[in-house]
């Protein structure tokens, strides 16, 4: 199959025929059809709600040490705000926030799953849930067990947790927050959503289970062979320790689990296997329904496509129809053996070209058109569409701050520059139309948790501030401590940009063409700033107009396929034009883009 794209340029009309890379290997079966332009919302369960206080953590659990100054946050004060114990704890803000967590759960998520399916969220995707000392619970613990503080707090499961034998999935017990996760997936199943669980299996943190042994039993640990030891501790020297090993990106509390050319030794892939096996089918009857739908997996480029091969087929065996996503930087022209990768890319590639004009049209339509060859033609709109996430700041700082690169740890602790406030007018309009754009290009737009209701903030930590929701009242945010910005911005759901999103969000529900549909694009014009495209599915087409540059252009789509005189319609600004010899020309404001919907 041949993508077709017709490109008007100051009048010079060139058609092309672009033969997808994927297509000379076309060996790539099709991402799960459930997946096709359903709407995604990530998040991190943290930072969502807590429904149960009672299971909240306590410096013990943090830090395996209940002396640390330390508590749980509080959910409506200002962010930038540092308590009494914070204060005793670092001498800066960043420090203690990094170190924050604001008890989160299971029961807060599943009490709310209303809310996101009442939006039109047809799939969740969570950070990873695994036990972990932190909230955003990369440095996981164990993959076999989510963390206790997520769900319900039972004392028993220490001890019968104590009892197995970690390597050996035949021992492991399912503990009260095991379950509550089980749970959770079934209930948004009934609600009609999707569960992604996102986790990387590069490296652990100095509390895994094995590396713990192995800090305690040196050469005798029989997991020693789990991770490249480069130096035991010697025991002629009992106030210094030379125990020394391999760490992701040098970081102490990160040690990595070993490898070879074939991926993770013996050992960890059988437990990293087997714990992917936990999650897909948690009652191990063959039954996938209980399981999750899928995995968002990270650092994929640290192992071996080897190994990554052999993890894919076993999560396709469990379930033919789980989704497999790569944030990885991959290994070629393919997502193989993921059903995707690099979905950061949209983001980049999208800011890049609105927001930053640092790419023109013509760059910003090839950077489109090979993302959407990274699957295949007929998955291309299951390509997850991400404009920010928890490693980004979010997308209205982005419109505040938007002469600064994309995913450059924008935000006050780096950049002294940043601006830590929401968007004044013009900046909104900056934001909406990058959510037009993101709600119509082809692919499936994702839903960074509480951009919906207007939150805001620079890169981690200040995009994972906890959620704003309308039944709680917030503290004012004053960022005076950190950026000398004295003032005092309120902190409450935006009910206009809501309404926006649902506006969005109801043109994707009613249009298949923004679905499902072909992309093609209609008018590149890099000089004026312009570019337009339609998508389109049968008869129904709908169009789009974007103008990049400062000042107001003449835009004119032709070779529209419409009888004339048809009325095409901008829902979103209600005006309207007509087509006039299968063409329809209006004037686009600077900065601006508009949706048009024939009236057929």
């Amino acid at each position: 199959m041949v993508s077709e794209r017709v490109v008007v340029s100051r009048g010079l009309v060139i058609i092309l025929f672009v033969l997808p890379s994927f297509l000379a290997s076309a060996q790539q079966s099709d991402p799960p059809a459930w997946s096709r332009g359903i709407l995604w919302y990530q998040l991190i369960p943290d930072r969502f709600r807590n429904g149960d206080p009672l299971n909240d953590p306590t410096a013990r659990d943090v830090f395996n040490d209940e002396a640390i100054p330390w508590e749980v946050s509080k959910w409506t004060a200002n962010w930038f705000d540092r308590t009494v114990k914070e204060s005793m704890l670092h001498e800066s803000f960043y420090p203690a926030a990094f170190l924050r967590q604001y008890g989160g759960d299971f029961s807060g998520l599943k009490e709310h799953l209303s809310y996101l399916s009442g939006i039109g969220v047809r799939g969740i995707i969570l950070t990873p849930v695994f036990e972990a000392g932190s909230a955003h619970k990369f440095d996981v613990r164990s993959f076999h067990h989510v963390d206790p503080h997520l769900g319900p707090r039972v004392p028993v499961d220490t001890a019968l947790v104590n009892r197995e034998i970690p390597e050996d999935p035949r021992t492991w017990y399912l503990t009260a927050a095991d379950r509550a996760f089980i749970d959770l997936i079934a209930a948004a199943h009934d609600a009609g959503m999707r569960v992604l669980l996102s986790a990387q299996f590069a490296h652990v943190s100095v509390d895994f289970w094995a590396f713990k042994n192995v800090l305690e039993k040196q050469e005798t640990s029989p997991y020693g062979n789990w991770f490249r030891i480069r130096q035991w501790d010697r025991p002629e020297t009992p106030y210094d320790s030379e125990f020394d090993y391999e760490r992701m990106w040098g970081i102490d509390a990160f040690p990595k689990l070993r490898q070879d050319t074939l991926g993770l030794v013996t050992g960890p892939r059988e437990y990293v296997l087997a714990s992917t096996r936990r999650w897909m089918d948690p009652n191990g009857d063959g039954d996938p329904s209980d399981g999750i739908d899928g995995w968002c997996v990270d650092l994929t480029q640290e192992l071996p496509k080897v190994f990554w091969e052999q993890w894919a087929a076993q999560c396709r065996s469990l379930n033919s129809e789980v989704l497999l996503v790569s944030f990885g930087d991959g290994w070629g022209p393919t997502a193989a053996p993921f059903d995707m990768d690099r979905p950061r890319e949209f983001g980049r590639s999208l800011i890049s070209f609105f927001l930053h004009r640092s790419i023109s049209g013509t760059q910003f339509d090839a950077h489109i058109m090979a993302q959407r060859s990274r699957t295949t033609l007929a998955g291309s709109d299951m390509q997850l569409n991400i404009l920010d996430s928890y490693e980004t700041d979010r997308v209205a700082s982005m419109c505040v701050n938007e002469t600064l690169p994309y995913d450059q740890k924008n935000s006050p602790r780096i950049n002294p520059a940043y601006e830590a406030r929401p968007p004044d007018e013009a900046e909104s309009r900056l934001q909406r139309t990058l959510l037009l754009l993101q709600f119509t290009l082809p692919g499936s737009p994702v839903i960074f948790y509480g951009n919906e209701v207007g939150m805001w903030g620079g890169d981690d930590p200040d995009n994972r501030k906890p959620m704003c929701w309308a039944d709680m009242t917030f503290e004012a945010e004053c960022s005076f401590d950190v950026t000398g910005d004295p003032a005092r911005y309120p902190v409450k759901v935006d009910s206009s940009l809501l309404a926006y999103y649902r506006q969005l969000i109801t043109f994707r529900e009613r249009y298949t063409a923004l679905n499902t549909g072909s992309m093609q694009t209609l008018l590149i014009d890099d000089a004026a700033g312009l570019y337009a495209f339609v998508r389109a599915a049968g008869t129904e087409k709908i169009y789009v107009a974007v103008n990049a540059g400062d000042n107001s252009q003449l835009c004119v789509l032709s070779y529209l396929g419409l009888p004339e005189g048809v009325r095409l319609t901008d829902p979103i600004h209600g005006i309207s034009f007509y087509t006039r010899r299968d063409q329809v020309s209006f004037v686009l404001p600077p900065r601006s883009a508009t949706l048009l919907i024939p009236d057929l």
